[in-house]
């Protein structure tokens, strides 16, 4: 096929995306900037280069992409415009992938107001990612970039019925994360994907993993292949932590998930580890450092590094372990609380690789050890393929 051919099936995908977008913005609000203009003329001059061949991608209003605002959600950078990309994006472009649109964040904008779940106009699509999460749940596109620090993707993710992934902390630069983060001032945060399938999701997160020369926190990991993993080796624990309610929905998603991990001749070695309270006072004492004293957060540090040491001697004897994501579905509109990111607390602490994917009507999140990424993919991949 030729250059020609292939760049004009570029536009037409970016096209019908941008109509979607249409739709999409006007329903869920999930879109703070486009330049459809702009994306046009670009995706017509550029080769459609593998693996994604013109994809058309949006991006979290937190994650610079030249030609377009980045404001980080705030109205106080409304008209800030970054002259490069994250590094992140700039490997997604060069695969191929086009950016149509950037994103709201936050359940209620600052400056674009609410963001509403493409399934329920009524319900939340969750925080922070919650433009991205609406885009690809509403079929605006299938795959969207995002950040996590406690949950932003896997929350959104789980509300609005799409994959979301939380890689391992230090596979994928933050350069251009907006506002500024890293490993020191935040090491749970990482950017990661929204998709319609974990291919896609494991895609995006290989061609935007690696160091960059600027996140010194990045470790040149290499990283394996889901496909070569043996399912039916694997040890699993499933299961909601002791101490945590859960609704119908999602305990109906567990027992799912179970029946495929045993169907596939994986063993299932017992429930997760009883971790949430201690994730939990160690994240919001982690918030609320700068009301704590030098000797408070001294101790919070040391707890926070006895946590993830537990974690791996708890762990050892585990190669996947599946919890629920979110404790309910979707929920009419209200603010955000802790309880709502209660599940997804661990992972950040600890660095580890985090999907959510949907069964039934609400989600699960599949964890594996830091830096086995592949392992979570391989393990998300069977869920999936069993639900299809």
């Amino acid at each position: 096929m030729s250059s020609l051919a292939r760049n004009d099936d570029a536009v037409a995908r970016v096209a019908a995306a941008l109509t979607r977008l249409d739709e999409a913005g006007a329903r869920t609000n999930c879109v703070v900037d486009r330049d459809d203009e702009v994306v046009l003329s670009a995706v017509a001059e550029a080769n459609a280069k593998s693996p994604f061949r013109g994809e058309p991608i949006t991006v979290k209003d937190w994650i610079d992409v030249s030609g377009f605002r980045c404001s980080g959600g705030s109205a106080a950078h409304i008209d800030r415009r970054p002259a490069e990309d994250a590094p992140a994006i700039s490997r997604l472009r060069e695969a191929g992938a086009v950016v149509v649109a950037k994103t709201a964040v936050g359940v209620d904008s600052e400056h674009h107001g609410r963001v509403l779940n493409p399934h329920d106009l009524s319900r939340s699509p969750g925080a922070s990612s919650s433009g991205e999460a609406a885009a690809v749940g509403g079929g605006a596109v299938r795959l969207g970039i995002g950040s996590d620090s406690g949950g932003s993707i896997r929350v959104p993710a789980a509300w609005c019925l799409v994959v979301g992934m939380k890689p391992s902390a230090g596979l994928i630069p933050l350069t251009g994360h907006f506002p500024e983060v890293g490993d020191r001032r935040d090491g749970r945060t990482v950017i990661g994907p929204l998709a319609q399938t974990v291919a896609l999701a494991w895609t995006a997160v290989k061609v935007m993993a690696g160091p960059d020369g600027q996140d010194a926190a990045v470790a040149p990991v290499v990283l394996g292949d889901p496909g070569k993993v043996d399912l039916a080796g694997l040890r699993f624990a499933i299961g909601c932590p002791r101490g945590a309610e859960i609704s119908r929905p999602v305990e109906a998603a567990l027992e799912r998930v179970g029946e495929i991990v045993e169907s596939a001749g994986a063993v299932i070695v017992g429930g997760p580890p009883d971790w949430l309270e201690e994730a939990r006072d160690i994240t919001e004492n982690y918030w609320d450092r700068t009301e704590r004293t030098g000797s408070q957060v001294w101790q919070d540090l040391d707890d926070w590094d006895r946590f993830r040491r537990r974690v791996l001697a708890e762990t050892a004897g585990v190669d996947v372990i599946v919890t629920p994501t979110v404790g309910e579905t979707a929920p009419l509109h209200r603010p955000m609380t802790t309880e709502d990111y209660l599940f997804c607390l661990p992972a950040s602490l600890t660095g580890a690789p985090a999907l959510s994917i949907p069964v039934g009507e609400s989600a699960v999140q599949v964890i594996a050890h830091r830096w086995s990424d592949h392992i979570a993919v391989a393990a998300a991949q069977m869920i999936e393929a069993a639900l299809a």
